[in-house]
Formats: structure tokens, sequence, C-alpha cells
């Protein structure tokens, strides 16, 4: 079955507030995303998308998500799609149900944003898909190679590295001292190697730059970033009752 767009992700959900959350939760990990609001559009959109992964709500109007989820298993056109399943509750029975018609994952409401991301790379078939999250970013970093000191910007932040917008990158596998602000405690400090270079082209296909890798990175550090990550994803919603957890540092998204 040929994929018509990369990385694309077909959300269904009877709540608009999961919709509209999970949507730009998602666009901001990298995904384009379309939404369905019921079984029929659910349908309708995956013959037209062959997306990546479906998120399915087990509520699904106008019957339920075992259902569409049966629909889906019965085309020969969308039978491979990975369809992960979200649920504010279920027992036994359904969870079997589920696993009998082939989803490739469970997971309860609320969300935890880590645990989400890890599901959806979990079920979706692409050897090259990123472990960690990652986040878009203008981040102001300073940089020492060699006795050389450089002021530059991260546009990219995971727990494992950053790209460094720059007309002047480092040769790969040079290694640095990055020295970074996130909260309010001290910087963070630092070794990174380059991995990979991003030359200035005429048509500027790819942001000029280096992707860092951090080096002997302290756990207490890789917290520190994963928790800075989330706030950047998540900080910004708006609470509501029974939508969003206003605790953008624990990681959940409460729909």
């Amino acid at each position: 079955m040929k994929r018509l767009i990369s990385n694309t992700v077909l959300i269904a959900d009877k709540s608009r507030q999961f919709l509209v959350y999970a949507g730009i939760l998602l666009r901001r990990l990298g995904y384009q995303v379309y939404l369905a609001g019921n079984g029929p559009e659910v349908i309708s959109l995956a013959g037209k998308l062959k997306p990546d992964i479906i998120l399915l709500d087990h509520a699904l109007p106008p019957t339920d998500g075992a259902s569409c989820l049966g629909i889906i298993r019965g085309d020969t056109e969308l039978s491979r799609l990975p369809v992960l399943i979200i649920a504010s509750y279920v027992d036994e029975t359904v969870i079997d149900q589920y696993e009998k018609l082939g989803c490739c994952g469970l997971l309860q409401k609320p969300v935890n944003i880590p645990e989400f991301y890890s599901a959806i790379l979990g079920c979706m078939r692409n050897e090259e898909a990123r472990k960690t999250i990652r986040v878009s970013l203008s981040l102001k970093v300073s940089v020492n190679c060699r006795d050389k000191r450089l002021d530059l910007y991260a546009l990219t932040l995971s727990a494992e590295g950053m790209f460094l917008r720059t007309i002047n990158p480092f040769d790969a596998g040079m290694e640095m001292k990055l020295v970074f602000s996130i909260d309010d405690r001290d910087p963070v400090e630092l070794k990174g190697t380059v991995r990979y270079v991003n030359q200035l082209t005429k048509d500027l296909d790819h942001e000029p730059g280096m992707g860092i890798k951090f080096l002997d990175i302290p756990e207490d550090v890789r917290c520190r970033i994963s928790c800075f990550i989330i706030k950047q994803l998540a900080d910004d919603y708006i609470p509501e009752p029974g939508n969003i957890n206003g605790e953008a540092r624990s990681g959940y998204v409460d729909y």
C-alpha cells in the first residue's frame, strides 16, 4: 500500500477538544495531521490519505471504535494500517476485542505525552522514526570549540541533541562544549559532537547548520531537558475542565 504523505496521522475522536489539542501536539511533534469526528469520515479519509497511523476513539460514533476498526481490517486497501485505540476506560473484554482486531496498542486518557509519542512510534512502521521527543524552538546556545566561542541558536532540541543554525558549520566528528538555559536553575553545560552538517545551498532546501549529539549526558540533566520539552509542547494549552491538565511539567494532557 503506497503512502501518499509521509509521517501522517489521522485522528478520529468524538471530542472536538481532543481533536484540537491532540492535533496541535502532533503537529508540534512534526507530523502531518488530519481530523475526523465519526466512523464514516475515518474510512473516507483513510482511503484517500493512506496515513502512517490512525488514532481511533473507543467511543467513536455512530457505533464505536471496534466497529470502525472492523471495517478497516476488512478493506484490502486499509487492512494493514496501524491503528492505536484511545479510550477513557476499557475493561479486559474490550481489550481482548481490539487485540483480536489487530490494533497496535491502546492508550487510556488522560494522555501522558511521552507515552503518547512512544506508542505512536511503536505502531508506525518507520525505521527512521525518532525515538525521543524533539521540539522546534529558538534557543540561544554558547558554543566553545578549540578556544573559539560562538553564540548560535538551536532550532530543535531533544534529550539526545540539538540542531544549531549556522552558515559555517564545524566538521562532522568535532567536539564542543555547549551552554544553554532552559529553566530558572543554573545553565545546562554539556559536551557534544557534530553528527551531520547541512551546508548553505542556493535553493535553501535545508536550514544551514549542524546536528549535535550530546555526549555523556547526566540523567538529571536529561530529565531537565525532557521537562523543558514537555512545557514547550503543552504549557500554552488553555486548561479546561475535563480537557487539559494545567500541570504541563507532569507530561499529562487530560482530554
